[in-house]
């Protein structure tokens, strides 16, 4: 699950805040990502990959992705709505220790 963070931990993420004319953005409010749930400990780095499209395809790239022996489906966030409409964004977090 992810949790909201306040700044300076979060982050906006994928949107670029454009303002049309009359002064209304032209996407929804930004999403909120955290840095870290959990800081990694000492000596350890982390690593987040992003899947985003339509809810369809990403829950469908997860499944292919544990069929290959990539990550079990439990390893990703949930759903979250994405910048454009339509879109969703799931992520997984990798830690390992650092070489």
């Amino acid at each position: 699950m992810i949790e909201m963070f306040d700044a300076p931990i979060a982050r906006s993420f994928l949107t670029d805040g454009e303002i049309s004319e009359g002064g209304a953005e032209d996407r929804p409010s930004p999403i909120i990502l955290p840095l870290y749930l959990h800081p990694p400990a000492p000596g350890q780095e982390q690593m987040r990959i992003l899947l985003i499209s339509s809810p369809t395809w990403v829950e469908a790239t997860i499944h292919d992705l544990h069929a290959r022996g990539f990550a079990n489906t439990t390893d990703w966030s949930s759903l979250v709505p994405g910048a454009n409409p339509g879109e969703v964004v799931s992520i997984l977090t990798r830690r390992r220790q650092r070489p």
